[in-house]
């Protein structure tokens, strides 16, 4: 099993469905955008097969927001993630 860090902290971006998400994350990957990794939605955010983008810092919000604008995709919901002593905390966040 992959050892995971004690406490991690970054934020993801839900989509409006499972295809927005893989778009926009191929869309970032042409641009070499690495700083975005796609992820497993986790169930306590949205039920179902789904995928969110994860990014570690959140200035990259906005490169995200605004490539997402270009693919004409939506970002449904965006959330801070904080995990400690493998436990996941979720905070959602607003994006204006």
């Amino acid at each position: 099993m992959k050892n995971m860090p004690e406490e991690e902290s970054y934020y993801i971006a839900v989509f409006e469905s499972k295809n927005h998400a893989l778009q926009t994350y191929q869309h970032l990957e042409g641009l070499n955008l690495q700083q975005f990794q796609i992820i497993a939605t986790p169930c306590k955010i949205k039920a179902g097969c789904s995928y969110s983008i994860r990014f570690d810092a959140l200035e990259d919000l906005d490169v995200l927001i605004r490539e997402t604008k270009r693919v004409h995709k939506k970002i449904a919901s965006v959330y801070y993630v904080e995990r400690t002593n493998r436990i996941r905390s979720f905070k959602k966040i607003k994006i204006i």
